[in-house]
């Protein structure tokens, strides 16, 4: 019976604070407050301290000393990386070193006719600008100012297009994705590099190839239904270049490479945010000589700072409030009350994926961030394998990727609002179109993990 009531409160907590934030409450809020009073009518019910032998003194004190605790290991680890991969990234973008790297890859693909092999060949090349250009609502409005015109110039519909520019970022992968280095760092507890190298790569390159292969042939499918072809008049749209050099393109590479190049060599150590330094130095440098007004190039620091701060407010407090409400769910117990469960029965293994999976999915789905429902419920991880016998990466990996696939058919995605806006469709269409390409990848996404790690 108390097992049951466990589950019961457990579920109730998850639907009440998830229907919260659907409301638009703020999420970090949300989060924090709803954890921190499970935490404090834990230890006032049961006299039990949530920092166990570490306890100050007093156990509801501990509840806030906790809360603390999750601010101080989450700024100072984890979320002093995701801030200073998001200085970067938005100082690339600043300069126009984002839009010329994808200005050059995309301008030879517009020469091809056969219109879906460009779609497929452009659904490629987006999703490994993912690697470096992390945010999925920067990736999807750049390629709606670059890819979207190509795609339409070649008579595939608005609709199928603007689904191509969502499902670019439906893999949240590589060495400077905040979700992958929670994954890595917080949950799994390896290095990044180890982390993308062995489990996540592999899976993603995998998923990318049948993605590349399923979008082209349900698409067109979709479009010859629709006749959209014959009914929507195509009118070719210039593309656009920005006024930068074009070495600049290589510019956002340089984290990535650096990480993945000292990983081969054994003597030396670069983690992501040394890598990013590293970048940031070498860029303003070339700034400095591009430009005749060094003043400005100086001033333009405050664009990093500034990012940073926005990614600490975004970003790094949903992880600090999620440590909070995850570690809530916990104590809860009715995850590991059905984990136990799960870990009796003959090939548990693939169903405790499935239904960890279908979690975040749905999560992703229904918060609009693959970030919120990934930071929610990666920390119950480990707690899960360890009552299965299994490694950490087997359930991770699968929950990490389908949080963000999740994210792509989502209304409340700020992707997926601001492409629909970009394209001039509903959003509703846009979700349709795109779900069944992201319940088909999540599926695959739970196949390709299970035999991969």
């Amino acid at each position: 019976m108390y097992d049951i009531l466990s589950v019961i409160a457990t579920f109730v907590f998850i639907g009440i604070v998830a229907n919260l934030v659907i409301k638009k409450y703020n999420s970090v809020f949300v989060f924090m407050m709803s954890g921190i009073l499970v935490l404090l009518g834990y230890a006032i019910l049961t006299g039990t301290s949530v920092l166990g032998e570490n306890t100050t003194g007093n156990v509801i004190v501990d509840v806030f000393t906790f809360t603390a605790n999750a601010f101080k290991s989450n700024a100072s680890g984890v979320g002093l990386t995701l801030m200073m991969v998001t200085g970067y990234a938005v100082y690339m973008s600043h300069i126009g070193a984002s839009t010329k790297l994808a200005y050059i890859v995309t301008k030879p693909i517009s020469k091809v006719k056969n219109s879906y092999v460009v779609l497929s060949v452009l659904f490629v090349i987006g999703t490994l600008l993912k690697l470096v250009i992390t945010s999925h609502s920067g990736l999807g409005i750049l390629l709606m100012a670059i890819a979207f015109p190509i795609l339409t110039s070649l008579g595939i519909s608005k609709l199928s297009s603007a689904t191509v520019m969502i499902m670019c970022g439906f893999v949240d992968w590589g060495p400077n994705d905040s979700s992958a280095i929670f994954a890595a760092e917080k949950v799994v507890g390896m290095p990044m590099m180890d982390y993308f190298l062995t489990y996540q790569a592999k899976t993603a390159i995998t998923l990318i190839k049948i993605c590349a292969i399923f979008l082209p042939i349900y698409l067109s499918y979709m479009d010859r239904k629709a006749n959209k072809d014959s009914e929507v008049a195509i009118i070719k749209e210039e593309i656009e270049d920005v006024d930068c050099p074009s070495i600049y393109a290589v510019l956002p590479i340089i984290p990535l490479a650096l990480v993945t190049i000292f990983a081969f060599i054994p003597s030396i150590k670069v983690d992501v945010v040394t890598a990013n330094l590293i970048g940031l130095c070498f860029v303003f440098a070339l700034e400095l000589i591009r430009h005749k007004d060094r003043k400005s190039v100086t001033n333009d620091f405050s664009v990093v700072l500034k990012a940073m701060g926005n990614s600490f407010a975004s970003v790094v407090s949903i992880l600090i409030g999620a440590a909070v409400f995850a570690e809530a769910i916990k104590l809860l117990g009715g995850i590991a009350i059905i984990s136990n469960a799960l870990a009796n029965i003959k090939s548990a293994t693939i169903i405790t994926v499935a239904l960890m999976s279908l979690i975040t999915f749905f999560a992703g789905m229904l918060l609009g961030s693959g970030n919120a429902s990934w930071y929610a419920f990666g920390p119950l991880v480990p707690d899960v394998t360890a009552n299965m016998g299994v490694p950490i990466a087997k359930i991770a990996l699968p929950m990490q990727l389908s949080s963000g696939i999740g994210r792509c058919m989502s209304p409340v995605s700020g992707v997926v609002i601001a492409i629909a806006g970009m394209a001039e469709l509903e959003i509703v269409d846009i979700v349709k179109r795109c779900s069944v390409p992201a319940v088909f990848m999540f599926i695959c996404n739970i196949i390709v993990s299970y035999f991969v790690v």
